[in-house]
């Protein structure tokens, strides 16, 4: 028979042997499922509240008429656009709604603004697209019902299933001292996030469902204590028998389980103490622990007694002794596929100085037609973009280069070659304004009034545009323009390289006595 006080103790050793990735992946889940609860409690707050003002005339006395009730209604619901109506949502719900808008210009102001003024990300890009696409033209009923479409989507495909892989987490910290944190994405890395959602939305299903009659809802909540832990170790089990196999796990043992989560209210209260601070990084993470101990004990005693489905949790190598190293993810009975390569192209190949040099004057061609059509189309006007007179904005040509090169040993790393582009492009364009300032005592671009500018210098929706921009070069245009210009004989190369540098040379001379500037180059306010 288990003993409360052992549960707690290995569960202590588990948190002290692996506390930092444990506290940060406990941190991360409490974030996104809190989110996920203060939603909760605002939507059905304020549908109470709109279905009052809209129908019943809740903040009228009974012999108030009811035309006066419908015009009041009138007044307040109808001469307002859709996006105030949505923040009016969320600040009935006790969000605090920021009125003023900070940023000004660019596509991510609107979504900034907006997510700030209501209070809620999810509602704050809904308003937003509302007013960049529809010119805020749909209902604030559309918004408020996408949004909780929106908000359950996310909990059935994503928060439950994170859970899963939360346990998973978990379960191989328990044996493995250098379990990543990555674990948590085990669901889908076994390609059986699908059944997962199955199942975790079943249970859901059924514990609401019993909750309706109040002790049958807290008598089912322990029954169905262990899905997640079941289906974090076996992701094929079927629902009917990961349910089922809970329950007759956690027959006899519901009522010590509620002791088990009864002897934490001194922790309760200590954490009450502290604002909350130490549950998040203690108590918290010691509360998941100790159920996936719970989860161990009866383990143990089902298979020592044969239950009937106790043949599903058949991955021994969770039961091992605590030991160095990772879960030997090739030996898991589940095989595990391999990783999808998404982009085909040779990235990794090399460069010649003359493609180089063939790939500045490229980058600098497309950048200075991109700006000159954002213009066109922006203003109705041609306009001559950059310090120069040629048909080249340098400093795209000079940013496309340099991921090329100076982030060759980061190729095989997307997710830092994406970072470390924003942070190079973000460093050529800020010295590059500054250089420009300081020498011609005028501006050929400003981003004051754009979300997250520094100086007016650079701004987070350039950086955005530049990282993806040079991703693509490094991992598509570049190795295209490669095999493109080295079918092209060296000589002709050549010749055609030191015609372009010639005349390039020729104009950055003239542009820097006589600068390119005037009505929508450096007056373009």
């Amino acid at each position: 028979m288990w003993r409360i006080g052992k549960l707690k103790k290995n569960a202590r050793r588990v948190l002290k042997g692996h506390y930092f990735g444990i506290i940060v992946t406990c941190i991360i889940m409490m974030a996104v499922m809190g989110t996920l609860d203060t939603f909760e409690k605002s939507t059905i707050k304020n549908i109470g509240h709109y279905m009052n003002q809209m129908g019943d005339g809740f903040f009228f006395d009974d012999e108030t008429p009811l035309n006066d009730v419908q015009s009041a209604v009138d007044t307040d619901i109808k001469d307002k656009g859709s996006s105030e109506i949505v923040e009016d949502f969320m600040e009935e719900a006790g969000v605090e709604e920021v009125s003023t808008q900070k940023w000004t210009k660019g596509v991510l102001a609107v979504f900034a603004n907006n997510a700030e003024g209501a209070g809620n990300m999810v509602y704050g890009i809904l308003n937003a697209l509302n007013q960049l696409i529809f010119k805020d033209k749909i209902g604030a009923g559309i918004i408020i019902l996408v949004g909780v479409i929106v908000y359950a989507a996310v909990w059935i495909l994503f928060i439950n299933t994170l859970l899963v892989g939360f346990y998973r987490y978990l379960l191989e910290c328990r044996v493995y001292k250098n379990t990543r944190m990555n674990r948590i994405l085990f669901p889908w890395s076994v390609k059986h996030g699908g059944n997962v959602v199955r199942i975790m939305l079943l249970r859901s299903v059924y514990t609401f469902l019993w909750s309706l009659t109040i002790v049958g809802g807290i008598i089912k909540s322990y029954s169905y204590r262990l899905v997640p832990i079941i289906v974090a170790e076996n992701p094929q089990i079927s629902a009917k028998e990961a349910i089922l196999l809970s329950r007759k796990m956690m027959d006899g043992n519901k009522f010590k389980a509620f002791l088990l989560d009864i002897s934490f209210i001194g922790w309760a209260i200590l954490d009450a103490c502290t604002l909350g601070l130490l549950g998040k990084l203690f108590i918290d993470p010691y509360k998941y622990l100790t159920n996936m101990e719970l989860y161990m004990e009866l383990r143990k005693k089902a298979k020592a007694e044969g239950m009937a489905g106790a043949d599903k949790l058949c991955d021994t190598l969770l039961e091992g002794e605590p030991c160095e190293g990772q879960y030997p993810i090739n030996e898991y009975f589940i095989p595990t596929p391999d990783a999808k390569r998404w982009i085909q192209t040779d990235y990794n190949c090399s460069y010649s100085i003359t493609t180089l040099i063939l790939i500045f004057f490229t980058f600098s061609c497309v950048g200075w037609l991109w700006e000159v059509s954002l213009h066109l189309f922006k203003d109705g006007a041609f306009v001559n973009r950059g310090v120069s007179y040629g048909p080249w904005l340098p400093i795209y040509g000079a940013g496309g280069v340099l991921v090329l090169v100076v982030l060759k040993k980061l190729r095989d790393k997307p997710v830092l070659t994406f970072l470390a582009t924003m942070v190079l492009c973000g460093f050529v364009e800020y010295f590059t304004s500054l250089f420009l300032e300081m020498t011609k005592g005028m501006k050929w671009w400003d981003y004051s009034g754009y979300f997250m500018n520094l100086n007016g210098r650079i701004c987070l929706e350039g950086l955005l545009v530049f990282a993806i921009g040079g991703c693509a070069a490094i991992y598509m245009i570049g190795p295209a323009l490669n095999g493109l210009f080295e079918k092209i004989p060296k000589k002709y190369k050549i010749i055609i390289c030191t015609v372009l540098i010639t005349v390039f040379v020729a104009d950055q001379t003239y542009s820097h006595f006589v600068p390119n500037s005037g009505k929508g180059i450096t007056d373009y306010n």
